[in-house]
């Protein structure tokens, strides 16, 4: 059982589209709105894409970026705070951590497609 378990989240880890997809399919259906399950997706996968991209960057290059990873995630929280407040005047700490949660989703969704192709042609043509 647990290596069923292991084998599940290390195929979600290195493959987060499908799982995106798969995730965004079975939302729809539970939500029957778009843009709800689009949302709800994006907030599952979120934590999914940020590891892939940790465990990709530890295969490409053979070292850690946990910490840079860290570091990059509390710059864009204060980011995000920084903007609600020059936007609204006031902090509302929960749509804060929502916008934030949002803004890694799509940074971490663009540095998974870079890694993986930069990976792809890098294997094809230089090994």
């Amino acid at each position: 059982m647990t290596d069923f378990l292991i084998s599940s989240l290390a195929l979600v880890i290195t493959l987060p589209f499908p799982f995106l997809f798969l995730f965004y399919f079975f939302a729809r259906k539970w939500y029957r709105h778009k843009q709800k399950a689009f949302h709800q997706s994006v907030t599952v996968t979120a934590p999914i894409f940020i590891v892939s991209v940790h465990v990709l960057l530890f295969v490409l290059f053979e070292r850690s970026f946990f910490a840079y990873i860290i570091i990059m995630l509390l710059l864009l929280l204060a980011l995000s705070v920084v903007i609600q407040y020059k936007v609204h005047d006031e902090i509302r700490l929960f749509k804060a951590i929502k916008s934030f949660w949002r803004l890694s989703f799509l940074l971490f969704f663009a540095v998974y497609s870079s890694l993986s192709l930069f990976g792809l042609i890098n294997r094809i043509f230089f090994s």
